[in-house]
């Protein structure tokens, strides 16, 4: 491989944008233009890397895919690789994309909803389709709990983010980090959820569903794991397990921790947890969804 060139994977792996919306940024949009090897295959350079940051920078300003280019070419607004010059996204990008995916769940078409998912995949980074579509609808069906329409939507959001979880875990290299719900706590979607958040941050997840305070203490120290991250989505207070020995975070949308908890609480919401864990490692803290 020459000097200064990477492949496709490499590229993805900086990045985040996975494989196959590089591609469709390519072929449809025309928004980078990699060098082919002999074999055809893609390889970049750091001005393409330049680039994606760029597009990644406007899309969280809610410029839609399809005018990234005509605004890149002009340089409005003086569009800069730094993430901390983006804003919040324009709902506008994604609304389409949830109004077919409600209208597939009222009809219980999972083909349907796998067709939209993988067409936001192909334009967008995974984490932002994660963030912006995949957990708002997870948020509309979770108010319908018991619904026909809220168990068909959990089990397809499990096959889709189970899936990819398994896929990102594998190459996961950092420290580890123990995710579970209480006892009697069977949110495994939203503890998903924060798990693909964990790894998008760096941290190799392991992630209980359910378990019980001596269990979970026990799971912490023979996994090796450098901090638990609790979800609270029941109408308990959470009650963390006497000497973990490894600082607790607790997240989600349950009421807060008990008085006498070894957690402190940090204001926020479970997105921001993760950043806490990585800015404040060794401060237990609490988080609201």
């Amino acid at each position: 491989m020459s000097k200064g060139l990477y492949p496709i994977r490499t590229i993805s792996a900086m990045t985040g944008v996975n494989p196959v919306t590089l591609r469709a940024w390519e072929r449809r949009y025309g928004l980078i233009r990699p060098q082919r090897t002999p074999k055809g295959h893609r390889l970049y350079t750091e001005r393409d890397i330049d680039r994606i940051k760029q597009i990644l920078v406007l899309m969280e300003r809610g410029i839609p895919i399809s005018q990234a280019r005509q605004v890149l070419e002009q340089g409005e607004g003086g569009v800069q690789a730094d993430a901390t010059a983006s804003a919040e996204p324009h709902e506008d990008v994604w609304t389409g994309h949830l109004e077919r995916m409600n209208t597939a769940i009222s009809v219980f078409d999972e083909q349907a909803l796998d067709e939209i998912y993988e067409e936001a995949l192909s334009l967008f980074p995974a984490s932002q389709v994660q963030h912006h579509l995949l957990e708002p609808l997870y948020r509309r069906q979770a108010a319908r709990s018991g619904s026909a329409t809220s168990a068909f939507t959990c089990a397809w959001l499990r096959t889709v983010l189970g899936g990819r979880f398994r896929h990102r875990v594998r190459r996961a290299s950092g420290p580890r980090l123990m995710l579970a719900t209480p006892h009697g706590c069977h949110d495994d979607v939203a503890l998903m959820l924060l798990a693909l958040e964990a790894t998008d941050q760096g941290y190799r997840p392991v992630v209980l569903s359910g378990v019980t305070g001596d269990s979970l203490v026990g799971a912490v120290q023979d996994s090796g794991a450098e901090a638990l991250l609790l979800w609270s989505g029941g109408e308990a207070p959470v009650e963390i397990p006497d000497e973990p020995g490894v600082p607790v975070f607790v997240a989600g949308d349950g009421p807060t921790l008990d008085a006498d908890s070894s957690a402190t609480n940090i204001s926020g919401v479970s997105r921001e947890i993760i950043g806490e864990l990585s800015s404040h490692y060794g401060s237990s803290g609490y988080a609201t969804a």
